[in-house]
């Protein structure tokens, strides 16, 4: 899809630095001072290998503030008077992706497939002589989507068993990140914090001069719509939020959403529309004031069954602390469901096992927004259609599944379920009155919780 054209453009086309912040060893508190991305390893003595977290929310950048320090390694291009240390290999791993060890993820991940097997057992030599490890950086981008039958691995990296002179860098969503520095001795803790104002500006400008001379007033216009409107100056602070944005208005001028919800729905919609271009697929127009146009409730209507397909998947997922799912499980959905289309719609992506015999093809969600946002439509679908109770028959828990583990979820949820969100604050409400809530003891993720989901819901008042 164009979407994905847009998305994967090239890291010198429209790369905008991040604001990056350091965080104190002794009690985790973030220091206001920024810090370069090719200088944080200044606070180390020469020649000491260290072990560096970056820490952020979804979408902040993580992935291509990794992409970046190795591209730039590769072409030879970072800046001769950073304090970054002469390489000789730097190694960027998938968490998501590990179905065995270090070395085997190393392997797998960036070695050939045809590669000559002396080569490789070379290669793999050269890493584990400890006289050539203060040579090498390990990225592992995504602890959080680490399979749990990889954590022992990991960990063993981690704790300095395995590979112990290699740099490590390591990226986390904070919800992990705040459990991973707690246990291991990092010498580095950073913080990225997306965009500045000015920096997603550039971004803006820099994505549609990219599209062509015609498109640079574009640009101008949708930065001055983001000035204009109170309820977007958030959103472009979070870089897949921007691109996001960027795309919508690219297609859908004029229709910029007020929320995040608003935003994935739009993106979605988009995505529909092209599948039933590419399929010659016609779909009722509903209420629509021009009969040629198809509404959103009438796209979302016509493929309500594979978006619950896909919802369920995602929060069996989320619930089981996977990204993805094994191709056996869509199949099992669509044995019942005859014209499911779930695999095709461009929000997930197929990827091939590794393995040879009796080999299990996974999806992957485009993003883990993306999961969540799915397992938010089966969430809200649940609660409309079933009148499901989520502490009573799904046994959740408020602060660790509602404000910890889940809460993208339950915010999206609030978005999606927009002027009906009051049944499930009704909920929230009982549960917390059952404990004897103390609303003078509320902590502020709690109280930011609540603020999140009632703005998003659009019916706060």
């Amino acid at each position: 899809l164009e979407f994905r054209r847009v998305l994967f453009r090239s890291l010198e086309d429209v790369y905008t630095g991040l604001s990056i912040i350091s965080r104190r060893k002794t009690d985790f508190v973030l220091e206001g001072s920024e810090v370069d991305m090719f200088n944080f390893f200044r606070t180390l003595n020469k020649g000491e290998d260290a072990m560096v977290l970056v820490e952020g929310s979804p979408g902040i950048g993580k992935t291509t503030f990794c992409l970046k320090i190795s591209h730039d390694w590769a072409k030879g291009t970072i800046p001769n008077e950073s304090s970054f240390p002469l390489f000789e290999l730097v190694l960027l791993l998938k968490c998501r992706d590990f179905h065995g060890d270090v070395m085997e993820a190393i392997v797998n991940q960036l070695l050939p497939e045809d590669m000559d097997q002396n080569a490789k057992k070379n290669v793999v030599h050269y890493i584990k002589d400890i006289h050539n490890q203060e040579r090498i950086l390990i990225i592992l981008d995504g602890l959080d989507e680490l399979p749990k039958t990889a954590e022992s691995s990991v960990d063993k990296l981690l704790h300095r068993r395995i590979l112990p002179f290699c740099y490590v860098l390591a990226t986390s969503r904070q919800e992990k990140g705040i459990e991973v520095r707690q246990n291991v001795d990092f010498d580095v803790l950073l913080q990225i914090k997306g965009f500045t104002e000015a920096d997603s500006y550039d971004y803006i400008r820099k994505h549609f001069r990219h599209l062509g001379q015609d498109y640079e007033p574009k640009g101008e216009r949708l930065i001055k719509a983001i000035q204009d409107n109170s309820y977007l100056h958030e959103l472009p602070s979070n870089p897949l939020n921007l691109l996001l944005l960027c795309v919508v208005f690219e297609y859908f001028e004029g229709k910029l959403p007020s929320c995040r919800t608003d935003l994935y729905q739009i993106i979605v919609n988009c995505l529909l529309q092209r599948y039933c271009a590419k399929h010659n697929l016609k779909v009722a127009a509903g209420a629509a004031n021009d009969s040629d146009v198809v509404s959103d409730k009438a796209l979302m209507k016509h493929f309500e069954e594979s978006f619950l397909v896909l919802g369920e998947l995602a929060w069996r997922c989320l619930k089981e602390d996977r990204f993805s799912f094994r191709e056996k499980e869509l199949v099992e959905f669509e044995s019942t469901h005859e014209s499911l289309a779930a695999r095709s719609l461009g929000l997930v992506f197929k990827e091939a096992s590794l393995r040879k015999i009796n080999p299990q093809h996974e999806y992957f969600f485009f993003h883990k927004t993306f999961q969540e946002y799915l397992a938010a439509f089966h969430l809200a679908q649940m609660l409309l259609k079933l009148k499901i109770d989520f502490f009573s028959e799904l046994h959740l828990n408020f602060y660790e599944d509602m404000i910890e583990s889940y809460r993208q979820v339950f915010i999206f949820m609030s978005g999606i379920l927009g002027e009906e969100a009051g049944l499930l604050f009704e909920q929230i409400g009982k549960k917390l009155k059952d404990e004897n809530w103390d609303w003078w003891n509320c902590l502020e993720e709690e109280a930011t919780f609540f603020h999140e989901c009632f703005i998003e819901s659009r019916n706060d008042e």
